[in-house]
């Protein structure tokens, strides 16, 4: 492991001349270890990868384990076999599943609950948006196929479960729309109240208790403009509506809620000035619909550690700005391509994760699918962002289409992701501390989330993954002690010597607990074997202590 220390202490040790070099050397040491921890790697799943082979979709089922997904190049008369491959903890194989599905039908969700996992299908063309739903009983068994024929032209944007049912969230005729479909009945039921004009439904979430929350942004040009919040039943019923005012000269872009770890429901997310596709800063409401409240902002430049991955001047530049523009009651003039991926409820409120990318100017097809439409094109790319799931049971998931695996040609619409930061707010929306870590050009072929993060006590560890290493930072809060460390993503072999990892694919995500797992496809060089050149996906398990 190669080690660079940060502030790892303010403590200062003094050496006499009896006290042996090495003994202080050891304290160090022991300082050091304290604050990274021991990263491990106890476990790593690997199947050869032809290059006619499709990629896994990755679904995290927390301590039932992990799905690997992917469409094969294999028929049963006129539909097309998936496959579903179902591992352990250890990343030991438990069960492979086929699926007959239609060839097509195209995937476009998924969900995870306990003890079972649900595949969405759309069943027609870009036009049609009618819906197959498989529910596989884990830890391996397809149980039920649901047939959904909403009678709307509706574009999906967001897909949740919610009890014994399912909530599909998007857009007829450009105005936002919601409909659960039972699973017990069979029975379709839209829900009131949303069809608005110029508003955009900007997230749609289950709570741990199994109700439902949404949020909706007023994009009118006209007039006062409102955020909503409502919460709703299972059965579509509303329990609350909350309506705050947004300021005249400002918009907010995306927002997350959160589920009800704790008592609290509370909508945080990005905000800039009206039009603007970049994002000034970061909002948090709290929600309470019996008070009148204000949506409390923070512009990047009076977080701590937000501008950390720009060189020293340019940062103390941006805070002294944001510190002048405040004095003035104006809006800075620094601005960011951020998108908000996940909210995390803990003890002393709700952790933000939100990542600042640099876009292509060439427009990705992945951003302008049907899959994610969205009228409001948040950023300019005419997309919805889906925040991955890692809340369980209840998240809004949806599944990118693969790219041959032999597509080795580098992409022209990469984006490249500069930085992570979390962002901790307490109960009443205040920014209590903020930390970052520097992505070192880490490139993606969509926004997708390229880092993951835990929290143990006053201890927080950030991972991302660049080539075939894993970069670590640890921070001790709220000393703000740091100690980054880069360790090589092992192998099964220690005679293996990893040439090459894929561009574009694989990544890190937090797992459960203080677990991750780590992901790609990498080409190894074994000379002990028959076939010295293998190229294979892996996953490894990731430990942090």
């Amino acid at each position: 492991m190669m080690m660079t220390k940060g502030k790892v202490s303010d403590s200062k040790y003094s050496i006499s001349g009896i006290i042996p070099v090495c003994f202080v050397i050891s304290i160090m040491l022991l300082v050091v270890n304290d604050l990274c921890g021991q990263t491990l790697q106890p476990h790593r799943f690997e199947r050869e990868q032809k290059n006619s082979d499709d990629y896994y979709h990755v679904i995290s089922l927390k301590e039932e384990g992990l799905a690997l997904f992917r469409e094969r190049d294999k028929y049963k008369g006129n539909n097309r076999i998936w496959e579903l491959l179902l591992l352990d903890t250890t990343l030991q194989e438990k069960k492979v599943v086929e699926l007959e599905i239609k060839e097509r039908y195209k995937m476009i969700g998924y969900e995870v609950a306990p003890g079972a996992l649900f595949l969405l299908y759309r069943t027609g063309e870009t036009n049609k948006n009618d819906f197959e739903l498989i529910r596989i009983k884990l830890p391996g068994e397809e149980t039920n196929r649901y047939s959904i024929k909403p009678d709307l032209d509706f574009k999906l944007t967001h897909f949740s479960k919610a009890g014994d049912s399912f909530v599909f969230g998007g857009y007829v005729n450009n105005e936002p729309a919601v409909f659960l479909y039972e699973l017990s009945s069979g029975l379709i039921k839209v829900v009131s109240g949303l069809f608005q004009k110029d508003t955009e439904l900007v997230d749609l979430r289950t709570n741990q208790n199994q109700t439902f929350n949404i949020v909706l942004v007023d994009r009118g040009s006209k007039g006062e403009r409102d955020v909503i919040f409502r919460t709703y039943t299972t059965g579509g019923e509303l329990l609350l509506e909350d309506k705050v005012p947004i300021e005249e000269n400002i918009t907010l872009q995306a927002g997350i809620t959160s589920t009800l770890e704790r008592e609290e429901l509370m909508v945080l997310g990005t905000w800039g000035e009206k039009n603007s596709k970049q994002s000034t800063g970061f909002f948090a409401l709290p929600v309470d619909p019996f008070g009148d409240q204000k949506i409390l902002r923070v512009d990047f430049g009076k977080l701590r550690h937000y501008v950390d991955y720009l060189n020293p001047k340019r940062a103390e530049k941006i805070k002294e700005q944001s510190r002048l523009a405040s004095e003035r009651g104006e809006i800075p003039n620094f601005i960011n391509y951020v998108m908000p991926f996940k909210v995390t409820e803990y003890k002393e409120g709700y952790l933000l994760l939100a990542e600042v990318y640099s876009p292509s100017s060439n427009l990705n097809p992945y951003y302008s699918s049907p899959y994610y439409y969205n009228p409001y094109s948040y950023g300019g790319y005419g997309f919805n962002p889906y925040y991955p799931g890692y809340y369980y049971p209840g998240m809004s998931r949806m599944y990118r289409p693969y790219q041959p695996y032999g597509n080795n040609s580098k992409s022209a619409d990469e984006i490249k992701t500069n930085e992570t930061v979390i962002v901790a707010f307490d109960a009443k929306g205040k920014v209590i501390w903020d930390q970052s870590i520097k992505l070192d050009e880490v490139k993606m072929a969509s926004v997708e989330q390229a880092s993951d993060f835990c929290i143990s006590g006053s201890k927080l560890t950030m991972l991302y993954k660049k080539e075939s290493e894993l970069k670590i930072k640890s921070v001790v809060l709220p000393e703000d002690s740091v100690v980054e460390a880069t360790e090589k993503i092992k192998t099964n072999d220690p005679v293996d010597d990893i040439r090459s990892e894929k561009d574009y694919e694989g990544g890190v995500k937090q797992w459960y607990n203080n677990t991750f797992y780590v992901w790609g496809y990498q080409t190894i060089r074994n000379v002990t074997k028959e076939d010295r050149v293998r190229d294979v996906f892996y996953i490894n398990k990731v430990v942090v202590h």
